[in-house]
């Protein structure tokens, strides 16, 4: 039942998300998805909740964070959830349902948030340069991110993602690299 909510989420919206809809695209009565759900806020808040799980700040380094993170990210936006996230992310700037904007603080702003203070950690305990700024550093991650996904053909997605590692590897160490303190060269 997840799959078909965040399916037709991702396909229809919130304006066509509705039980009805649902019921028949699952092949399920609707009395059986009243009986299980009270509306279609609780139902699609619970498909994100089961089907996009956040891993939020994995690792020991700077790197391995962000790197578990743009990993994460790639695979969810290209993934079997990728219409409906793209989706919240479109729809939680414009949000008139208070749980468009609860589900978009599940996947994004909660674990962005927790990503960005143990990046500060790092940075108060010597693992990033005093002169990196986290917030540009984050951005820069998710932004790539969002910008691969966003373009990527259709066709092309599955072969993508077997590059994955390689790819997030290398936007990250372009990254850290940027932030390194300049080194002077001798003459």
């Amino acid at each position: 039942m997840f799959r078909t909510a965040l399916d037709v989420y991702g396909e229809d919206g919130w304006a066509g998300f509705n039980l009805t809809k649902i019921a028949a695209e699952a092949g399920v009565g609707k009395s059986s998805l009243y009986s299980r759900w009270s509306d279609r806020d609780e139902l699609l808040h619970r498909a994100f909740t089961a089907l996009v799980i956040c891993p939020g700040p994995i690792g020991d380094s700077p790197r391995e964070v962000l790197v578990n993170e743009a990993d994460f990210r790639l695979r969810e936006y290209l993934g079997p959830n990728r219409s409906a996230v793209r989706r919240l992310f479109v729809e939680a700037g414009n949000a008139e349902d208070p749980v468009i904007w609860q589900i978009y603080e599940d996947l994004f702003v909660t674990p962005l948030s927790a990503i960005r203070e143990r990046l500060w950690r790092f940075k108060a305990e010597g693992g990033l340069p005093l002169n990196t700024s986290v917030v540009r550093l984050l951005d820069a991650i998710e932004g790539s991110v969002l910008m691969r996904t966003f373009c990527l053909p259709d066709d092309v997605i599955d072969c993508f993602l077997e590059k994955v590692p390689a790819y997030v590897a290398d936007l990250v160490d372009d990254q850290l690299h940027h932030h390194e303190p300049s080194r002077q060269l001798s003459a």
